[in-house]
């Protein structure tokens, strides 16, 4: 009998006992199987007889001291199997089930690593498992318990083992990425006395509550959220991890309906709950009870605390709620920790003297300061050193160093690796022989007590001797490019034919090729920039699919390994190295692929059977499917696989949701992750629910980069280009000071030179009737109309440009405006909102694109031209949003070709869209008599609802149009900022485009003379091996030589011979696009036309044979 008042300290089993003694009825675990409201509830009292009756069970079978595997979904059977192996003197192995779609390989390493005898599961997961044991012939052979099998009446036969402080209670294997699994073997000395320190942080006593929703079979769900509870007696609240991913709402719910006092989680939850609760859902709240909100397993971020503090303080949480803390496996759990009720302790350290592990303190506001949460103190019984990791000498207060940890709660070692166990758990410092310590791998340091963590030793990035810590780069990575918004990367140092060098492995959006190239051009431009560190590969993999541990730590060694062995599911990579030499190393590393995938221990789950499906049903699935992929879903069908739709794992839980919700009913949370296809999960509802009938974090302080311009990231960017040309002895290619007009010819610094660099196309810019109206128009009304044309500043001018435009283009009205871009800008952000769509071809001009983000509606490029594709998009999605704008370029600057205007006309007509198309290069170059692409191909100009074009280029003037309906150009002229605001158009550039479209239209022959002179360009180009892309009809030539620092020695070279055209290089462009762009003139000869190109092709000749003999 056990009838000290004061529980039993020496092992988990006899703590247990007492317990169910003297708490019997009290209930110890309630576990919520909706994660809401329907509760299955066990007592201390039940609890022990059902851990004695499996243990009756085990010892009946002869395993007392060996090892179990346990493989349990979430709920309450694990927690009574766990307790029962130790019941039984058996070693617990807590895992859990792979998918169908996974193979057992990881689950039988574990196994043959911890040597295990038997594996504990239900009858249930056991049946969905048999078809898969084929694979593992081992597995199929170990002794299997369905413990739901096991009856109560066995815990007569029950008998207590004689257990002690140093007896093995369970192995842990950890959920990181090094090789092989390693068991952290944990004694029940270890376990109580984690579980003290823990009491002893928290400040717990028997009458708080607390509330889980971590994995169990993880260190943080096991002994925080079950061992923890039965150490004091407290009851717990849990819940799967799923129903917290599904609905984060129902974690905070829980911890208002049950009043919990304690509860926490990884950063990212916190993170979670701030996007996906409701303001509706925040108003049911109360978490006032709620008076410690721990947060570890992964680096804590000042700026979720503070999103989170300010979102829910008005739900009664308060800040000082939070408990940042340390710990890990080996340690057992909790390693550092706070004083309750205190506020987290923040510091912000210089970033460069952190790379050199010197603690230098910074003002958060300070260029390249970062900002750390301290992770609490050192708690009782225990040490914390901070050591140089290679000489093993104590560090300074101001030095960063590896991370040492001594006390009760340190493991005994790793199972059955003595060469491991050594290294990690039995280090001594070099200067005091003081010993042994458990070498975390965790680099940091010590102010005042308080530790902060900042980064790992293993993943640490070594560049030429500089120190640069992983989680910074990867964070740069992320936060590069708009896409790459809500993605997670890793940073990795890899051997690669013979040198180091840095990968990159980043989840990104499925998307179009170009636009992946684009990423990752900008990844390795941007750390090169903020790390001044070189990219050499990068890898783009399916968003969801980066390897992570259970507790969402990112394996960074595993990335490292995936990459080499090119098993990650690349949407996009890019190398710097000639990936054949090295094979022999790619075969190398697969060689341990096994031992790796055995180390991964994510969340994995059981299949259904796959019969067919009511069609009601899987239309359903994909209506819901559709909700949020939206148009990632337009080609779904009932074999489609979710995961192939780019939709993470929260994604993927607000469709389970919005289903159950529908239904009123869930599913059971261990066949949730084997519910990959369309018909799966009209399957599970089948059998489970049917009847009869996702903006941008702001840092808590303000970095520099924010606001003093000489610290912007972009300038930065600008500075360096300019450095760069100066190492190399290049001139600046742009801003060129040419003196007198431009068309055929230009004096470049005081030399004449063909000119190729402007697109004065038909010459008009100094054509003598032109130069004249602007002359008259300056000597009658003035340099300017001093305001805006609603009030004062209408010009007779203006109404004459503007129906000469109208009446050329063959529509009711035109209205000017101050720019080209000003008239795209302002018209797509006018007429389009929140709720409307607006589709571009992926070579749009800039200012249709931030025309489309000033809008607020949905912005979604097209391919290039891809007619068909834009039908695909509108078919599936038209009826999504109100009103939908297809917007394409009547020629295209960076490429030369025009848009197939007739196809978007018949798209615009089936799916009731408006049609925008920009007539910047395109007016005056195109159809016989210049009208533009609509007469180029014979198009009704009213099947166009908005022309919008520029009055400098073949007009030879300054500003812009719209032109359209006359119900289109009276609302734009009375509503229209971009016009309502702006001064009307100077008298003198609305007379020169005035006198130009009348010379347009009285001498057609200048059309035709550019339209030959740009065939001839395009026949010569092609004819010398030049690459011209995909230009045709317009006078725009491209010259691509794919390689920027070439293109732009190339246009110095080719200005040196006479020839001015100027370089397009990256970022404008992709680096493998990078191109010299030819503007040809109505005034070009064919002699200089035949100059320019045998020059060109020569220069270039000669510069590709010096390249490759200076590679060689």
């Amino acid at each position: 009998m056990l009838n000290s008042f004061t529980p039993p300290s020496t092992n988990i089993v006899d703590r247990l006992r007492h317990r169910a003694e003297h708490l019997g009825s009290q209930v110890a675990f309630t576990f919520l199987v909706d994660g809401e409201d329907e509760e299955i509830k066990l007592t201390y009292e039940q609890l022990d007889r059902r851990c004695q009756a499996i243990a009756a069970e085990l010892q009946a079978r002869g395993m007392e001291g060996e090892r179990a595997l346990l493989l349990f979904p979430p709920g309450l059977d694990f927690i009574a199997a766990f307790f029962g192996c130790l019941y039984a003197g058996v070693v617990a192995v807590p895992a859990y089930p792979p998918r169908r779609n996974r193979n057992m390989v990881r689950i039988q390493a574990i196994a043959d690593d911890a040597q295990a005898k038997v594996a504990l599961t239900t009858a249930e997961v056991y049946e969905r498992m048999v078809p898969m044991l084929e694979e593992t012939p081992g597995l199929k052979t170990i002794d299997w318990i369905r413990i739901d099998q096991v009856e109560d009446k066995l815990a007569a036969k029950w008998d207590q083992p004689r257990l002690t402080a140093e007896t093995m209670a369970f192995l842990q294997y950890t959920s990181g990425s090094t090789g092989t699994p390693k068991g952290v073997m944990l004694s029940h000395g270890n376990m109580m006395h984690n579980s003290a320190l823990i009491s002893y942080a928290f400040e717990h006593t028997r009458s708080v509550r607390a509330c889980f929703w971590l994995p169990m079979y993880h260190d943080m769900g096991l002994i925080g959220g079950v061992l923890q509870p039965m150490q004091i007696g407290q009851p717990n609240v849990l819940m799967s991890p799923m129903a917290f991913l599904q609905q984060p709402y129902r974690w905070l719910r829980a911890i208002s309906k049950y009043q919990c006092n304690i509860s926490g989680g990884p950063n990212f939850a916190y993170e979670l709950c701030v996007q996906k609760i409701t303001p509706e859902q925040r108003e049911k709240l109360d978490l006032s009870s709620w008076e410690l909100a721990f947060n570890g397993a992964e680096p804590v971020r000042p700026e979720t605390l503070d999103r989170f503090a300010k979102t829910f303080e008005p739900c009664g949480f308060r800040r000082e709620a939070f408990y940042p803390c340390y710990g890990m496996a080996e340690a057992t759990l909790i390693i550092s920790g706070g004083m309750k009720k205190s506020p987290p302790v923040i510091q912000a350290v210089d970033g460069y003297s952190l790379d050199q592990h010197q603690v230098v303190d910074a003002d958060p506001d300070d260029d390249g300061a970062r900002v750390i949460v301290g992770c609490g103190n050192t708690l009782p019984d225990q040490r914390i050193l901070i050591v140089d990791p290679d000489t093993f000498e104590r560090k300074q207060p101001d030095e960063v160093g590896e991370v040492w940890v001594c006390g009760p709660s340190i493991a005994k070692g790793y199972w059955r690796n003595e060469e491991a166990t050594e290294t990690i758990f039995k280090a001594y410092t070099s200067d005091t022989n003081e010993g042994p310590f458990l070498r975390t791998g965790d680099l940091g340091f010590m102010n005042n007590g308080e530790l902060f963590i900042t980064g790992r030793l293993k993943d640490m990035i070594i560049v030429r001797g500089v120190n640069r810590y992983p989680q910074d780069i990867e964070q740069t990575v992320t936060q590069c490019h708009d896409l790459m918004e809500g993605m997670t990367a890793a940073a990795v140092m890899a051997e690669v034919a013979d040198r180091e060098r840095l990968i990159i492995v980043a989840e990104a959006p499925r998307a179009k090729r170009k636009d992946l190239t684009d990423i990752i051009a900008t990844i390795r431009r941007e750390v090169a920039i903020e790390h001044e560190i070189s990219v050499d590969g990068v890898a783009l993999i399916r968003r969801g699919s980066i390897p992570k541990t259970s507790s969402g730590k990112i394996q960074r060694h595993a990335c490292k390994e995936h990459f080499l062995t090119h098993t990650l599911p690349v949407l996009e990579r890019w190398v710097a190295w000639d990936e054949v030499q090295v094979s022999e190393e790619i075969q190398r590393v697969k060689l341990r692929r096994a031992q790796l995938e055995a180390a991964r221990a994510d969340a994995e789950g059981l299949a259904v059977s796959d019969p067919l499906v009511r069609q009601r049903t899987v239309q359903l699935v994909i209506d819901k499917i559709r909700e949020i992929a939206r148009d990632r879903a337009r080609h779904i069908e009932p074999e489609t696989d979710i995961l192939e739709l780019d939709l993470d794992s929260l994604e993927r839980m607000e469709i389970i949701a919005s289903i159950e919700d529908l239904y009123g009913a869930r599913f059971p949370d261990d066949i949730l992750p084997s519910m990959r296809t369309v018909a799966q999960v009209a399957d599970s509802i089948e059998i489970y629910l049917a009847t009869d009938d996702l903006r941008p974090s702001v840092p808590s302080e303000i970095p520099q980069e924010m606001f003093g311009f000489s610290a912007l990231p972009e300038y930065r960017q600008v500075r360096q280009f300019a450095d760069q040309l100066g190492e190399l002895g290049l001139p600046n290619p742009y801003f060129q000071v040419l003196d007198g007009p431009t068309s055929a010819t230009a004096s470049v610094e005081g030399k004449e030179v063909i000119n190729f660099a402007g697109y004065n196309y038909l010459g008009l810019a100094e054509q003598e009737e032109v130069k004249q109206a602007a002359i008259d128009a300056i000597t009658q009304q003035g340099t300017s109309t001093s305001g805006s044309r609603l009030i004062s500043g209408e010009r007779q001018i203006h109404r004459q440009l503007e129906g000469e435009l109208a009446q050329f283009l063959g529509v009711d009205s035109a209205m000017l405006m101050s720019g080209g871009h000003a008239a795209n800008e302002t018209t797509i952000g006018h007429l389009l909102r929140t709720g409307d769509l607006i589709l571009h071809d992926s070579l749009a001009h800039s200012s249709i694109i931030t025309g489309a983000n000033l809008s607020g509606a949905r912005r979604r490029p097209y391919p290039h031209n891809d007619w068909r594709e834009l039908d695909e998009i509108l078919h599936d999605i038209r009826k999504d949003y109100r009103r939908v704008l297809i917007v394409a370029e009547g020629v295209y600057g960076m490429e030369g070709d025009i848009c197939p205007l007739p196809e978007l006309v018949e798209i615009r007509n089936r799916h009731k869209t408006w049609l925008m198309i920009n007539e910047a290069h395109s007016l005056g170059t195109l159809g016989p008599t210049g009208r533009g692409v609509r007469e180029h191909f014979g198009v009704d100009p009213s099947e166009v609802d908005i022309w919008i074009g520029t009055l400098s280029k073949a007009l030879g003037s300054n500003g812009g149009f719209v032109a359209g309906s006359h119900e289109l150009i009276d609302y734009l002229k009375h509503t229209a900022s971009g016009f309502v605001y702006s001064a009307g158009l100077a008298p003198s550039s609305t007379a020169a485009a005035l006198a130009a479209l009348k010379l347009i239209e009285a001498n057609p022959n200048w059309i035709a003379k550019l339209q030959q002179n740009s065939d001839l360009v395009r026949d010569l180009a092609k004819k010398a091996g030049l690459n011209i892309g995909s230009s045709q009809l317009s006078p725009i030539v491209p010259i691509i030589v794919g390689d920027s620092m070439m293109t732009m020695i190339l246009a110095q070279k080719l200005l040196a011979d006479g020839v001015n055209a100027r370089p397009l290089t990256y970022p404008a462009v992709e680096e493998s696009a990078a191109r010299l762009r030819l503007f040809v003139n109505a005034h070009h000869t064919k002699d200089q036309i035949r100059q320019t190109i045998n020059k060109l092709a020569a220069l270039w000749s000669k510069l590709q044979r010096e390249n490759h003999a200076s590679a060689g």
